[in-house]
């Protein structure tokens, strides 16, 4: 058993002379489709899949490169680094083979739902968000982007997370349980969302049964998925499609922000009327009672000066009543100045012809 102990280097070492030596691993041709690529420092890397397996590729230095989805034919050897332990088919040709078989089932697959209308009558998005429904991994950063440029920008829009797989076995069935399930809630609008990543990363959004989900959404959808450059069946289904899910939440706050600016604008516009109702109703208010004050002027003026006239007469007729009274009293007092004047004469000379009377028959005058 001791003399079976190897180090990490020596198996990898081992490792490595077994596929030095297999010839059947040199100089071989294999085909399948690009389903990631990538350059750094003048050399590319690929890799090539098929429905079964992926193949990781290298080619050093410069050459014309292939596109995603693109079938070729490559030609070189497979090699094993000891240091990485990493298989690595080292590609000294490369060869266009076609279009891809999956890149083919991809498109039919798209032309079928194109010709079923499902890119068609997509719902848009409502004039106002108060609530977004996301279907997503909630363990990945997706949720975080989503949910800071929302809290940041319009922090009263509530994010309701229906959590999910969102590649390998059963993703898709779970984006499309949970796409029903968000149907039926009280959301203004459905994103859908996954971060970057391959084409093989991406599938569950390239399925029928996830675009017919976003089709059938009765909530407008907004798809992001992978990167900008990334285009999934779910994006041609979905009503709007945004590039990355900061960008899905950005178009939120966009929509929300286009409502308030128009109720802003239609706020000033009420109030300019409101002001313009205003000032002139106070100008026919001023004109009208400007021409109440000159009539009442007027009839204050011409009841004055009936008044006055009615005093004028009044004053004359009392004054010639007083004046016939007068003279009647005068008229009066002098006949009866002249009665009492006659009686009182009478009444003296009665005294008089009395004491006269009396002296002589007064005894003291006998």
């Amino acid at each position: 058993m001791e003399r079976n102990k190897l180090s990490v280097s020596q198996l990898n070492n081992y490792i490595k002379g077994v596929f030095d030596d297999e010839l059947i691993l040199k100089n071989i041709t294999v085909f399948g489709e690009v389903s990631e690529k990538s350059e750094s420092s003048g050399n590319l890397y690929l890799t090539l899949r098929d429905s079964g397996s992926i193949l990781r590729c290298v080619r050093f230095g410069s050459g014309d490169s292939p596109q995603i989805g693109e079938t070729v034919l490559v030609t070189g050897s497979v090699n094993y680094y000891a240091k990485g332990n990493r298989v690595t088919f080292t590609v000294r040709d490369i060869r266009p083979y076609g279009e891809g078989e999956l890149r083919r089932e991809f498109l039919l697959l798209k032309e079928k739902l194109r010709s079923e209308g499902l890119f068609d009558n997509r719902l848009q998005l409502p004039a106002f968000i108060k609530k977004a429904g996301v279907v997503t991994s909630d363990a990945g950063a997706v949720i975080h982007d989503f949910v800071s440029v929302i809290y940041r920008r319009h922090g009263y829009i509530d994010t309701l997370v229906y959590p999910v797989k969102v590649q390998g076995e059963g993703a898709a069935e779970e984006i499309a349980a949970a796409l029903k399930l968000a149907s039926l809630s009280d959301c203004d609008v459905v994103v859908v969302a996954r971060g970057g990543g391959s084409n093989a990363d991406l599938e569950a959004f390239n399925t029928e049964l996830v675009a017919r989900a976003v089709a059938s959404c009765a909530k407008p959808v907004i798809s992001a998925v992978g990167h900008e450059t990334d285009y999934s069946l779910s994006d041609c289904c979905a009503g709007v499609r945004a590039g990355t899910p900061s960008i899905a939440a950005e178009t939120v706050c966009r929509v929300n922000e286009r409502f308030l600016s128009e109720f802003y604008a239609a706020a000033a516009r009420l109030g300019g009327a409101a002001d313009r109702i205003y000032s002139r109703a106070a100008s026919r208010m001023c004109l009208a009672a400007k021409r109440l004050t000159d009539r009442a002027h007027d009839v204050l003026f011409k009841s004055r000066l009936a008044v006055t006239k009615t005093v004028g007469r009044m004053s004359g007729a009392a004054a010639a009543v007083c004046e016939r009274e007068e003279k009647r009293c005068f008229a009066a007092c002098s006949g009866l100045s002249q009665k009492v004047g006659a009686l009182i004469q009478e009444k003296e000379t009665a005294l008089k012809t009395g004491i006269a009377a009396l002296n002589a028959a007064s005894p003291l005058g006998i």
